[in-house]
């Protein structure tokens, strides 16, 4: 079902919850393959409060039944750090919650405390007591070095442990090494760098071959037996320095209290912990939060399912590596790998929807959902023949070309026009319904590209309700609404680091977007979008240049990088019109 510009799954967590159990009462009382409710989904991908409260308003038994592992919703919610406010729902619903226990003999409290970085609030009401006041940033950052200090004792006592302990040890330790091998990017949510750790792990295997044992030891060699347990220490230790690592840099970031921010009111980034390329691409996006959250959505539904095959690498007769029931409800799932759906971008002009389609290329390459980062952008004139073999001939060709990768077809209503150079009415049906085959014909395999319809929204309503088989190939659509002049601002700000200037630190981007706001219309600022922050600087670069040659004549030095805040305001009045 499509909400608001983003696919909902089978059972949606986010605020949309709320809204489809308005529209589908029944809903909240299906359950999935694995038994579980909405409110069980809820509970598990930390749903917001008003999410849990309209589900169980529509269906309050839900907090009574459990899921095939024998989980009730507060179970799921204990478990994968729910917020307080929804703990505190689920157990107003049905009190005797606290006190049971799963298919694991494991009460939400037990589940709580298992996790190590359950919130002292929601701890005190699984304990049945007050909740504790708030911490101030600095306690927090204390409690979060004492939960590091914690983890590390604990791993070094599972690692000399025997039994069950010292087996899921090993199967923990080489789960990340399949990781960093097969899918490194699912570190980063760790807050591991995946680069750093394969160095690590080269420099372990390397140091340690086996077949450099023999060094003398007592008049006699090490055996190769020996050199092999030698390199698998190295290995482990490498491992686990990159989680005391990341615990150490948690610390840090805590401890360095409130961001600091630059002369532009823009937020730094945090230098100090590890820096993760798919979460500064998304970031690089200024607004269009809808469309981040689909991101990351189905980014964390990838690193699961790269998560369980790394800890089940054979789905035979006999699983290996960690249990089920140490993997849980989330992990035990049999979803497979996501694919990224094929999309519609509505948007009035500059409103980033080239920008945008060109940084998903790169994401999902990171991601491993394409195969490349390739992107290709085309439009009617790159599909469109004079016959209707040329245009076939044509769009295989494209299509070949994009393989693997994006494919972006621009203003893609066009395609349903005539044109004096194709003659023939169905020259656009022919590149269309070449497109669905590809699309169809190409579904079980990777490696077809990812196709995206771009175009203005009244246009682009009009062609697809003329062409209801395309749309039904195309499971998301995302509205690309107008810029506000704040997020203009963000924009200026950011081209002109990109460009190489800098701004005067009287210059933030508040400052910026109330300029914007008085200076210019809406209507035209929802003609051009982003472009109008390239007008702005394309001006403000002008009075730049002009400083330079004024200084030039009277002997003053000029710094030909600094933007001025009479610049802005000069470019403002005569370039914004």
């Amino acid at each position: 079902m499509l909400i608001a510009g983003t696919t909902s799954p089978p059972h949606s967590t986010e605020n949309e919850s709320g809204d489809g159990a308005s529209t589908y009462p029944s809903g909240a009382s299906q359950p999935n393959g694995v038994g579980n409710l909405p409110l069980h989904q809820a509970a598990m991908w930390q749903a917001a409060a008003d999410a849990v409260e309209v589900l169980l308003l529509h269906h309050p038994e839900g907090a009574t039944c459990r899921n095939q592992y024998g989980s009730l919703p507060l179970h799921m919610a204990a478990s994968n750090r729910a917020d307080a406010d929804v703990v505190r729902l689920l157990i107003e619903s049905y009190p005797d919650a606290l006190h049971l226990q799963n298919d694991d003999g494991m009460t939400p409290l037990d589940l709580a405390l298992a996790d190590d970085s359950a919130s002292e609030t929601v701890l005190a009401l699984l304990e049945g007591r007050p909740p504790p006041p708030e911490l101030s940033r600095r306690q927090q950052a204390e409690k979060f070095m004492e939960r590091a200090d914690a983890l590390e004792r604990r791993l070094s006592t599972l690692r000399g442990a025997g039994g069950r302990q010292g087996r899921d040890f090993k199967d923990a330790v080489a789960a990340v090494r399949r990781l960093a091998d097969c899918y490194p990017q699912a570190l980063y949510s760790a807050g591991i760098d995946p680069n750093m750790l394969e160095i690590a792990l080269s420099n372990a295997m390397a140091d340690h071959h086996p077949q450099h044992g023999a060094a003398n030891r007592r008049g006699g060699v090490t055996s190769a037996g020996d050199a092999a347990r030698k390199q698998q220490v190295a290995v482990e230790n490498a491992i686990l320095d990159a989680v005391k690592r990341r615990s150490k840099q948690g610390g840090k970031d805590n401890n360095n209290g409130a961001a600091q921010q630059d002369p532009a009111g823009m937020e730094e980034r945090d230098d100090l912990g590890v820096r993760d390329r798919v979460e500064d691409l998304i970031s690089s996006i200024v607004g269009l939060e809808h469309i981040k959250c689909q991101i990351r959505g189905l980014r964390r539904t990838t690193e699961i399912c790269d998560l369980r095959e790394s800890l089940l690498p054979d789905h035979g007769n006999g699983i290996r590596g960690l249990s089920a029931a140490m993997l849980g409800v989330t992990l035990s799932d049999e979803a497979g790998r996501p694919r990224a759906p094929h999309m519609i971008f509505f948007g009035n002009p500059g409103t980033g929807k080239t920008a945008v389609a060109r940084l998903l290329a790169k994401v999902y390459h990171e991601l491993g959902i394409l195969r490349k980062p390739k992107f290709l952008e085309v439009e009617r004139m790159d599909l469109i023949a004079a016959d209707q073999r040329g245009t076939v001939a044509k769009t295989r060709e494209v299509l070949e070309e994009a393989r693997g990768g994006i494919l972006f077809v621009d203003e893609a209503y066009t395609l349903g026009m005539t044109s004096k150079r194709s003659r023939a009415e169905n020259a656009g049906n022919d590149a269309m319904n070449e497109v669905m085959r590809s699309i169809d014909t190409d579904e079980a395999g990777r490696d077809s590209p990812l196709v995206i319809l771009a175009g203005f929204p009244t246009e682009m309503n009009l062609f697809l309700a003329r062409h209801d088989e395309l749309r039904r190939r195309f499971d998301v659509t995302f509205e690309f609404p107008d810029y506000t002049c704040g997020e203009l601002a963000e924009i200026f700000v950011d081209l002109v680091h990109a460009k190489g200037f800098y701004l005067d630190e009287t210059i933030r981007v508040d400052y910026i977007s109330k300029l914007l706001e008085k200076q210019t219309d809406g209507h035209w600022r929802s003609e051009r979008n982003g472009r109008v922050s390239e007008m702005l600087l394309a001006g403000a670069r002008t009075e730049v240049r002009k400083r330079i040659r004024s200084a030039q004549f009277e002997e003053q030095e000029v710094d030909p990088q600094l933007i001025l805040r009479v610049d802005i305001e000069t470019a403002m009045m005569h370039d914004l019109k």
